[in-house]
This record gives structure tokens, sequence and C-alpha cells, in this order.
């Protein structure tokens, strides 16, 4: 099909472009890249005939065909990695038997924001005691290291028994949408978000 409608591109373009597509007519990896010259072709002429408009909506169709194309490529490829998180129990034997730069992933899954389980929250919570002293309502006269406003008042002091690191295991997919002022694909809709590791390590 992507063939037949180069040959009418063929037939109905002019100049340079015409020879473009005559040239590269027995290159498919060529056709992408030759369909938007050809659409902003027809959408800079003057006056627009019944055949430019079929050839148009072909390209259209094929551009929606292959955009759904990838998308469900990228749906596919999206790593199915389910949240996962240790008990307070491996912590605390961890804790025991780990040596000084010894580090242990406690959880994979969503940014710190996202709902946790009681399971979870109670993890984060030894996690957090461990790390630093920390207090959801700054208390009058205390110092603290850090201050903040995310969801409430909170302040904390790290303390120097355990060092905590964040890094991402697998970046945010999105599909790709095509973008008519643009005559490209551009990033669309989140099919899923970024998965990282919580670690600890001993200091």
């Amino acid at each position: 099909m992507k063939k037949d409608v180069m040959k009418q591109a063929l037939a109905l373009m002019p100049g340079q472009l015409k020879e473009e597509i005559k040239i590269n007519l027995e290159n498919p990896k060529s056709y992408t890249r030759l369909f938007v010259k050809i659409i902003q072709k027809i959408d800079g002429m003057k006056t627009i005939n019944l055949e430019l408009t079929k050839l148009k909506n072909s390209i259209l169709k094929i551009n929606k065909e292959t955009h759904s194309k990838i998308t469900d490529e990228i749906k596919r490829s999206v790593p199915k990695i389910q949240s996962t998180i240790i008990s307070v129990k491996d912590i605390e034997y961890w804790l025991q038997t780990a040596k000084k730069g010894d580090s242990l992933i406690y959880y994979t899954g969503g940014t710190a924001f996202d709902k946790r389980s009681v399971k979870e929250e109670s993890v984060f919570k030894k996690i957090r005691n461990l790390a630093m002293d920390y207090d959801d309502i700054p208390k009058k006269g205390k110092k603290y290291q850090y201050r903040g406003s995310v969801k409430g008042e909170w302040g904390c002091t790290y303390k120097d028994n355990i060092t905590l690191v964040q890094k991402r295991v697998t970046k945010e997919q999105r599909d790709k949408i095509w973008d008519e002022d643009k005559k490209e694909y551009v990033p669309g809709n989140i099919i899923s978000y970024p998965i990282y590791n919580y670690i600890m390590i001993k200091q």
C-alpha cells in the first residue's frame, strides 16, 4: 500500500520533490520522511484538487496505522516490573551483618509519593528512622539540617549510620502522536512511569 501511495505522489508532485520520490521509490525506509515532505507540499499549495486530497488522506491513514503499530511495540517492550519490598526483619538482619560500604535494595517501584501499602509504609518508616531524626511537625527550638513543606511542614537531621540512594531502573515510557503543526511524531500519553531502586548504604 505504501508503495502504491508513493507512486501516486510521484505522478502528482512537481520539481525536486518528484525527483526525490523517483530516486527513493524502491527504498521503503525513506517513505516516512518523504510522506512528511509531500504533506507539507500539499498544504502549501494555493489550490488542491481531488487527486491531491485523496493522496493526503492516504498518507494520513498510513501515518495513523504506523503510529498504532509503534504504540503497540512500545507497550510490548515496557518492562513488567512490579513493586517489590523487603521486610523490616530483613533490614534488621542486614544491619547486624553488613559491613561499611555494603548496600541493600529495600524497595523497587515508583516514586516516594506513590500510595504505599501498610508493609511498604512500615519499611519506609523503619529506613527513615535509621537514616535521620525526622519530625512530621518541626518542634520549636529544635535545629534541623533540612526543613520542607511537601504535604505539610517537616524537619530532619541525617544520622551517620546509613546513606539513602534512589537509582532509576527504567525511564518513563510514552507513546507517540502526530503533530500536525510540526509534521512529525512527538511524545504523547504516558504508558508507564519510571521505576526506581531505593538503596541504603552502610556507613
